[in-house]
């Protein structure tokens, strides 16, 4: 009889690490929000550029969250935070106003936690008598999910927390503007705007290549987009993006656009990797 009850109990404790496994576990850990994410400041405004209706921006995120899913391309978020969004519209008649973006704002996932595009409609930007607009990311900006079934209080509570306690201090620490990977990672979200989503690309022409990142980076410098920004972050992005430039003269099929998106990507999880190994009971 104790042989028996002996072997059932062992069953027992034999069987609990397939339940972290089951169809249903998996069921909970996606039926979660995505995870909270913050932006990284930036030092200047970050222009918006209008096509086909919409006026967007790319701009550097982070993750808050580890252990959430990480965001789908096209999720859609709110600010929160202690920090704020402003824009800054240069009106037909010349003059400059600031104001808080709120609620004018859309923030999308580029489909990982490192890239965030910002837009607005080029209709709005009529209604304020915009000739140009620009954001002003303020450090201690975070973004907290949209999600179609509110989540549960604490899930809910877990998530405020996130994004306006303790953990998003620590992180702005992390991600302080002044700081060589985060300033290189800005500048790169700055470079990714300016080039197109294909091409060129090796096929078409190393030197097109060339031409294309000497010419983001000469409209990054001449917007006043370096001003403010770190010697090691500004030399930082520029060897990245000398890097993308190289591959293509050594024959790699690539776009410069998604090369230096990868860096991009690299140089925010480092960061991202060094904050989670922070925590603690990490």
């Amino acid at each position: 009889m104790r042989a028996r009850l002996s072997l059932a109990i062992t069953a027992c404790f034999l069987a609990f690490p397939a339940l972290a496994d089951s169809p249903s576990a998996d069921r909970t850990a996606s039926a979660l929000p995505p995870q909270v994410l913050g932006l990284i400041a930036a030092a200047q405004p970050i222009p918006l550029t209008c096509a086909d209706g919409t006026c967007t921006a790319l701009v550097s995120s982070f993750c808050l969250q580890e252990d959430r899913p990480v965001p789908q391309a096209g999720q859609r978020y709110d600010p929160a935070g202690a920090g704020d969004v402003t824009l800054v519209v240069r009106r037909t008649d010349g003059s400059t106003t600031e104001f808080s973006a709120a609620g004018l704002l859309g923030y999308v996932s580029e489909g990982d936690f490192t890239r965030t595009r910002i837009e607005m409609p080029v209709a709005r930007l009529a209604s304020l008598g915009a000739a140009e607009v620009a954001v002003r990311i303020a450090p201690m900006v975070s973004l907290m999910p949209r999600t179609e079934a509110a989540a549960s209080g604490a899930v809910a509570a877990r998530d405020a927390e996130t994004a306006e306690g303790a953990p998003r201090f620590t992180a702005e620490a992390f991600f302080a503007p002044g700081t060589e990977r985060a300033d290189a990672a800005v500048t790169m979200t700055r470079l990714i705007s300016l080039l197109p989503g294909s091409g060129p690309v090796r096929s078409q022409s190393a030197s097109a290549i060339g031409a294309a990142g000497r010419d983001a980076w000469g409209r990054v410098e001449a917007s006043g987009g370096l001003v403010g920004v770190s010697t090691a972050g500004v030399e930082r992005a520029r060897s990245e993006l000398d890097r993308c430039t190289a591959y293509a003269d050594m024959g790699f099929s690539i776009t410069l656009r998604g090369c230096l998106a990868k860096s991009h990507d690299r140089t925010v999880r480092e960061v991202n990797d060094e904050y989670w190994n922070a925590q603690p009971g990490y």
